[in-house]
């Protein structure tokens, strides 16, 4: 074997093979070309994208990545307020209240009026049963004939002045008359009387010949004593005796008087009563 170093034409000739080989090896190293097509492909999709305007940006900004934006903060959404519940549903049931029953009084209630049942009378201020003040005397007391009967012993001066009526068991009646016309009725019991019982006609109230004075004011509060119609005595036997207690009977003033025992009414008045003498 030959150890000595090439020179001359043979180191020429190796330098030469050695360079053609390194030539080779780097040539099959080299990467082949890229195409063409594919990097205009880029670029025309590129130019597509950045070309479609104000409505497709947001398209052509979606396929760029874009930094990351964060959630936008939640918005409290306040609760409706519910409304306040009315006190009384709407659909519940109205109850009515009735008006109060009126509480019954002492008043004792009149039976239907009958002609021949004294005790059925009414006085009020304007009329005593069926004798009505104003009317003519002769057309009035006709009525009385169903249940009293003429008393001429009991005329005040004459009928046409005072004609006096009597009745069993009843108090005596008295109608005066002026120019022919009622002007007023005394209906009364004698003063001798020991004991008087209600009898014979009443007020709407039922108060009449026999009631206490106590029963009067109480079911008329407004009673006043009419001292012009009051009989007095020298020595008056009892409180209150004698005296005449007015009343509003709401058709016009009744007047009571009371007994001697100056408790129990002995006689009622309506309207006027005659102030002539007899003479």
């Amino acid at each position: 074997m030959n150890t000595e170093p090439p020179t001359g034409d043979d180191l020429h000739r190796m330098l030469v093979t050695m360079k053609q080989s390194v030539l080779d090896r780097a040539d099959d190293r080299t990467p082949a070309p890229r195409r063409r097509g594919r990097r205009a492909g880029i670029v025309i999709g590129v130019i597509a994208l950045l070309g479609l305007g104000a409505t497709g940006g947001g398209v052509a900004l979606g396929m760029i990545p874009q930094p990351f934006a964060a959630a936008p903060a939640p918005v409290a959404t306040p609760s409706p307020t519910e409304p306040a519940a009315p006190s009384t549903p709407a659909a519940a049931p109205v109850e009515e209240t009735p008006d109060p029953t009126p509480s019954a009084t002492g008043t004792p209630t009149k039976g239907a009026f009958a002609l021949d049942d004294p005790s059925t009378w009414t006085i009020s201020g304007s009329e005593m049963g069926p004798v009505a003040i104003g009317g003519p005397t002769a057309g009035e007391t006709d009525d009385l004939e169903t249940a009293w009967r003429r008393a001429a012993d009991a005329d005040v001066c004459s009928d046409e002045f005072g004609s006096g009526w009597a009745r069993d068991g009843a108090p005596a009646l008295l109608v005066w008359s002026q120019g022919g016309k009622v002007i007023g009725v005394d209906l009364s019991v004698p003063s001798a009387n020991p004991a008087l019982e209600p009898i014979g006609p009443t007020t709407s109230k039922g108060i009449g010949v026999g009631s206490t004075l106590d029963e009067l004011r109480a079911a008329y509060p407004g009673a006043a004593e009419d001292t012009a119609r009051s009989n007095y005595y020298d020595t008056p036997p009892a409180q209150n005796a004698g005296t005449s207690w007015q009343i509003d009977t709401g058709s016009g003033p009744a007047w009571l008087k009371l007994s001697a025992d100056g408790v129990h009414v002995e006689s009622v008045e309506i309207g006027a009563y005659a102030q002539a003498s007899c003479d």
